[in-house]
C-alpha cells in the first residue's frame, strides 16, 4: 500500500486562535519534512507536537532544501546554514539541519534554486524521488498548479491540508518522475468533485501560473 503524503500550508493569520483547526491522527506519522525557513521551524513543532512527542523515539523535523518557497522575495529567501543552526539551537526547535547545505538560499539565475521553470521542475522531481525513497510525510509552504490564482501567491488556504499518494507502486523505481496524485477523499474535502488533472493539463497549469 502506498504511503500517504500530507502536504500542509503553514502561513500567517488568526484562523486557529480558538483551536478549531486540528490535524489528523498524528500517531501514524513516521517522518516530517519541512522547508528550512525559520518560520516553518517555528510553526511546524506547534502543529505537530503530538507526532513529535507521542512515539517511543522522539522525532525531529527534517529541514529539506527542495521544500522551500519558490519566489525570490525576501520572505522566501532563508538564512545561511550556520545562522540556521544557531537559531535552532537557541530556540530549541526539534529540527534536523544536516541536509541543508551552503547555497540553498541562493536564487540567482542559473543556480539550482533559481525561479526558472526548469529549475523548479528539477527540484520538484528530486523532492518526489526523495520522498518516495523515504516513504514519509511532507510539510512545506505548499503550491499547486490547480487553483493557483485563488489567493495571492498561492492556491492554498491558510493551514490547508491535502493528501497525496504515488501514482505508481512506490516500491518500484520504474517511474523516474515519482509522480503524485491527490486522493479522492482529499479532493472531496475541499469541494473538488472531478478527478485530479492529468500530467499534460498540469504542465499547462504550471506554465500559466509561472
Amino acid at each position: 500500500m502506498s504511503p500517504t503524503i500530507h502536504c500542509v500550508r503553514h502561513e500567517e493569520g488568526f484562523h486557529n486562535v480558538g483551536g478549531g483547526c486540528t490535524f489528523f491522527d498524528q500517531s501514524k506519522i513516521s517522518l516530517m519534512i519541512s522547508s528550512p525557513m525559520c518560520r516553518t521551524h517555528q510553526t511546524a513543532p506547534l502543529a505537530f507536537q503530538t507526532a513529535l512527542t507521542s512515539t517511543l523515539k522522539p522525532q525531529r523535523i527534517v529541514a529539506f532544501s527542495e521544500a522551500q518557497g519558490l519566489s525570490g522575495g525576501p520572505c522566501d529567501i532563508g538564512s545561511d546554514p550556520d545562522i540556521l543552526r544557531r537559531v535552532v539551537e537557541r530556540e530549541k526547535w526539534p529540527v534536523n539541519l544536516s541536509f541543508v547545505k551552503d547555497g540553498w538560499n541562493q536564487k540567482k539565475a542559473g543556480s539550482r534554486y533559481s525561479q526558472s521553470n526548469n529549475s523548479i521542475r528539477a527540484r520538484a522531481r528530486d523532492a518526489r524521488l526523495s520522498l518516495r525513497a523515504k516513504l514519509r510525510e511532507l510539510i512545506s509552504n505548499g503550491d499547486d498548479d490547480e487553483d493557483s490564482y485563488h489567493h495571492q501567491g498561492t492556491g492554498w488556504h491558510n493551514c490547508e491540508t491535502r493528501a497525496y499518494v504515488f501514482e505508481h507502486d512506490f516500491r518500484s523505481s520504474h517511474d523516474q518522475e515519482a509522480w503524485l496524485m491527490e486522493t479522492r477523499e482529499s479532493r472531496w474535502e475541499r469541494g473538488k468533485v472531478h478527478p485530479m488533472y492529468g500530467k499534460k493539463d498540469q504542465v499547462k497549469l504550471f506554465t500559466a501560473a509561472m
